[in-house]
């Protein structure tokens, strides 16, 4: 079993509920090739994904140097070029970890129709990994002031965490590192410039076979265009010989009849 436990991360117990919101196209190619996308940290939009935070660059920047350095490199640069290596070569897979659902969720992956939430749980995410040969780690984002020091030079915690404005989306993550060569071949290769900088070579992302019938407790539909997608995903799942069940948001439907009029 890959799952393997981080001193570092806070990994909640396996009951806790899993959601994974996606627009259908995206559904539909995880039920087609059975596949889990995990990204390269440094292709997420937010920059600050995987780096230090400005309170502890500036305090890099106040270290003494190092002992016989080599010209122009300073302790800032050694740590700021070793945190951008684990962008370059960590790859995670992220879902939200809450009892219910989130509208800002739902809005944040399309206001139209098409979209949906894939609900599973901690420990099916775990077993739906479980034939991958890499080992893969399983943690709750933390959410810090990119303005005070939240000290950790451990490359794992460092890609689990992100500014507080996105504490919202209460983000766990499985996470990955493509220099461990452990499985069949290895995921990133790197190589030196002229200039003797390191160059890593990595794909995108990384897609891990897993079976969704095992990983998938729930598809939810979102809170609008409804009908349509009802008559159309459970004979899709039942082509795909899935026994998942499908239930639609009712975030936007009324739960009291209007009060007539007065007057």
């Amino acid at each position: 079993m890959p799952y393997e436990a981080h001193p570092e991360l806070e990994t909640p117990p396996d009951d806790t509920t899993l959601w994974r919101y996606l627009n259908f196209v995206k559904l539909m190619d995880m039920l087609e090739r059975r596949q889990l996308w995990f990204a390269r940290v440094d292709t997420f939009e937010d920059p600050l994904e995987g780096t230090h935070t400005d309170a502890e660059v500036e305090y890099l920047r106040a270290l003494p140097a190092p002992p016989s350095p080599v010209k122009g490199f300073t302790l800032e640069k050694q740590y700021v070029g070793i945190t951008q290596m684990y962008r370059e070569t960590m790859y995670v897979n992220c879902w939200r970890a809450a009892a219910t659902e989130s509208m800002a969720m739902w809005d944040i992956y399309g206001k139209g129709s098409g979209v949906v939430a894939i609900k599973s749980t901690v420990g099916r995410l775990k077993e739906a990994l479980g034939a991958y040969p890499r080992k893969v780690f399983v943690g709750r984002v933390k959410y810090v002031e990119w303005s005070e020091v939240a000290w950790n030079l451990n490359g794992l915690a460092m890609v689990m965490r992100k500014d507080l404005s996105y504490e919202h989306e209460e983000e766990l993550r499985a996470a990955l590192w493509g220099l461990i060569t452990e499985g069949d071949s290895p995921i990133v290769s790197y190589s030196l410039s002229p200039e003797g900088k390191v160059l890593f070579h990595g794909p995108p992302g990384v897609e891990i076979r897993c079976d969704p019938q095992k990983l998938v407790t729930e598809i939810m539909i979102g809170p609008r265009d409804q009908e349509m997608f009802e008559k159309v995903l459970e004979p899709m799942l039942r082509r795909y010989g899935l026994a998942i069940p499908v239930t639609a948001s009712d975030r936007l439907k009324a739960r009291h009849p209007r009060s007539p009029k007065l007057g």
